[in-house]
């Protein structure tokens, strides 16, 4: 492959992508074992470790409104990143599958945790728990959707472009609840604040998707930098719910002591 590389670059001063990815270096392992995209995969391995503490937390938030969707959501994150961690280990029809459609079913659920949170006084009145089903079963319609059409024919721009669109609303329903806060308290607080740093890294962080340059070193791509900005975000998300629903937490006073 590298003698291939080494003739587009001399002869052409750029190289192509080949079956759509770029070259990387990758890492030999005993047993015939081979690490296709070291970078991703190891930023993959710390994003899952994050979601798994971020999981841990939202275990112990006794009491809060929608526990077990915050609990479903960091599950399904796991998920997420088990399967982004095969595929960057190990590029397969199945790992990538695996990969795309994770990461598909994590971003949906983040927009429909961002509707329910955004919409609180659904768990309060008859009428709002009939909207809340209403909501869910139009989520899993889509989801559903989604899902039979790609196995049917995997295209991958029509995932991506999902994803993007989904984080959007996702955005747009956090700052809506953030204008209404700012309208009712007349001033943002703590809460608002993380919620803003989350708003505004996850969306710099998409923007690394957009992008596509050949592989610094052959090791760091753009897929790669997005998956190293995303590492603290669960950790802020559950940072953003102790505050919240002001909860006494010292995994959350540590992580302010590591950041001070």
């Amino acid at each position: 492959m590298w003698e291939t590389v080494g003739h587009f670059e001399s002869n052409f001063g750029k190289i192509p992508q080949f079956h759509g990815k770029w070259p990387f270096f990758a890492i030999s392992l005993p047993f015939g074992l081979v690490i296709q995209e070291p970078a991703s995969m190891l930023f993959s391995l710390l994003n899952l470790f994050t979601v798994i503490k971020m999981l841990s937390r939202f275990k112990n938030m006794k009491g809060i409104p929608n526990q077990k969707m915050w609990i479903v959501y960091a599950h399904i994150g796991v998920f997420t990143w088990i399967s982004s961690s095969l595929f960057h280990m190990f590029d397969c029809d199945f790992t990538e599958k695996m990969d795309y459609l994770g990461a598909y079913t994590f971003v949906i659920s983040a927009f429909y945790v961002s509707v329910i949170f955004m919409l609180p006084d659904m768990n309060h009145t008859q009428v709002g728990k009939i909207q809340k089903l209403v909501i869910q079963l139009f989520f899993i319609t889509i989801f559903g959707k989604h899902m039979t059409d790609m196995l049917n024919l995997f295209d991958y721009g029509y995932n991506m472009f999902c994803c993007i669109i989904f984080s959007l609303f996702s955005t747009i329903c956090y700052v809506y609840h953030l204008i209404k806060r700012k309208h009712n308290l007349g001033s943002l607080q703590e809460a608002d604040i993380l919620l803003i740093r989350i708003i505004v890294w996850a969306n710099m962080a998409t923007a690394l998707e957009l992008l596509d340059f050949v592989p610094v070193f052959w090791i760091f791509d753009s897929h790669s930098l997005f998956h190293l900005a995303t590492i603290p975000i669960p950790i802020w998300w559950a940072d953003f719910l102790d505050v919240t629903y002001e909860i006494d937490s010292s995994d959350r006073k540590r992580s302010i002591l590591k950041m001070a």
